[in-house]
């Protein structure tokens, strides 16, 4: 089949208001998760309710300003440091490789170990990362490979810390809430990406890099304190696995499941190729904000700080709206909008245009990069959860490596916008190949159908509520 007839077919499909395919829920399949009955406002917040999860939310948000202030200044340092575009996207490389390899084993001892006490050590680690890079740099002595070492460091601490994350929160609420904790999740995550950048380019004009990584050694005191403050007896525990079966037979258990679930499978397989090839803005950001706007450290912070209000909005409309569509048409929906304006970012030059197409970048890379987490742990069962958000973390964290080195390659040739144009192009690919496997072939309207009539009904229904 042709390209054009092909994404025509799939503009009809995303256009309509529901696929003709009815699907049966396999007996294996987890419990539906109902949205939260009652107005806009109580189903937008509705994971709040719960002691547990407000009090980790909280910590998170403060220490994700600081993380946002480290991850804005780390490669500003490079370019300070004299760095090229091919180190810069060795840095971001470096610092995520470890998830590639070491991710799956975070989600076999996720679904092992006290997710929470786990979290509290990751959490440590990091402060000792952050707090050396902040030695280093403000006392001068700081050099790339440095950097490159830190980085590599940090990519230890995320590949544990990280699977574990996304399976403590179905810990922290019912799972009737758990859609609307994951979308609160990453409007804490991106509210943090709105004030940190904008922060950080400031103070990184004012007081240097330096200053951010100490801050953010400070801003990890936050999280800590929600981690000590959660009280385990409310925790909703899930029957752990057998703790004497092989990493091994742990791993190719997650890894079955996966592969026997369309609607776990593909939405993996289009985030994989939208992180490879579409999302290197860490790489690609700074590169283009110096070289082709001509801007100092605030235009930077002041871009970052607008791809994040974007992606606010995508998350809070993920939490607010989220319930009442139709999973699989946000995601597709969302990588279409995601690449087109990828494009146009790339072909822009002009400030006054950049700001609200890095805006619509955000938001749209939200709606489809959430709905993929909400679409993957609505399909997983409890006893599985961690190993397969493992997998979700690696081919989303782990596949940054490749495109870190892909998008220098290509800024160091060509300039930063061709990584932006090349890179939409090939993440265009992603989304006919997954958009034929789900909507044209019908193995996965499941999403479609059961998530739009079972789960996320705007109608009021028995223990209904929203999810994480």
């Amino acid at each position: 089949m042709s390209l054009v007839p092909l994404a025509a077919q799939l503009t009809r499909l995303l256009a309509a208001g529901r696929p003709p395919l009815r699907l049966v829920r396999t007996a294996d399949a987890p419990a539906p998760m109902a949205p939260t009955p009652g107005g806009g406002f109580r189903r937008g917040f509705a994971a709040l309710r719960h002691k547990n999860y407000r009090t980790y939310w909280i910590g998170q948000l403060v220490s994700l300003a600081g993380t946002w202030m480290q991850s804005v200044s780390q490669p500003w340092l490079v370019l300070l440091l004299g760095g090229s575009p091919l180190q810069l996207g060795t840095v971001l490389a470096l610092q995520y490789t470890p998830s590639l390899f070491l991710a799956p084993l975070g989600g076999v001892l996720a679904d092992r170990v006290d997710k929470r006490r786990t979290l509290m050590v990751a959490h440590t680690v990091a402060i000792v990362q952050a707090v050396t890079l902040f030695t280093l740099t403000v006392t001068g002595v700081v050099e790339i490979w440095h950097v490159m070492a830190l980085a590599f460091m940090l990519g230890l601490v995320n590949a544990v810390e990280m699977p574990v994350r996304q399976a403590f929160s179905a810990e922290l609420v019912p799972r009737k809430d758990l859609m609307n904790a994951i979308a609160l999740n990453s409007a804490s995550f991106n509210l943090a990406r709105v004030a940190g950048p904008a922060l950080a380019g400031v103070t990184l004009a004012a007081f240097g890099p330096a200053f951010n990584f100490g801050l953010n050694s400070v801003t990890y005191g936050a999280v800590l304190i929600g981690l000590w403050r959660i009280d385990p007896r409310h925790l909703n525990r899930v029957e752990r696995p057998d703790r004497f079966a092989s990493v091994r037979a742990s791993l190719l258990e997650g890894l079955r499941y996966t592969r026997s679930t369309p609607m776990v499978l593909w939405p993996l397989v289009l985030l994989g190729g939208m992180a490879v090839f579409g999302m290197n803005f860490q790489t690609l950001l700074p590169l283009f904000a110096r070289n082709t706007l001509g801007f100092g450290a605030e235009g930077y912070g002041a871009l970052f700080a607008a791809m994040g209000v974007g992606s606010l909005v995508g998350s809070l409309s993920l939490a607010f709206i989220g319930g009442r569509r139709p999973l699989l048409r946000l995601i597709l929906g969302g990588a279409v909008v995601f690449v087109v304006f990828e494009m146009l970012l790339g072909l822009s030059r002009l400030p006054a245009l950049v700001f609200p197409l890095i805006m619509v970048v955000g938001l749209a890379s939200m709606i489809m990069v959430n709905t993929i987490n909400v679409t993957v742990q609505h399909h997983v069962p409890d006893a599985l959860r961690g190993r397969v958000m493992a997998l979700y973390v690696t081919v989303f964290a782990g596949s940054a490596p490749i495109g870190g080195f892909f998008a220098g390659a290509v800024a160091q040739v060509w300039g930063a916008p061709a990584g932006f144009l090349l890179g939409a192009t090939l993440a265009s690919v992603f989304i006919l190949l997954v958009g034929w496997q789900l909507v044209l072939r019908g193995q996965a309207w499941e999403a479609g159908n059961a998530t739009a009539d079972a789960t996320l009904d705007p109608e009021p229904a028995p223990a209904r509520a929203a999810n994480e």
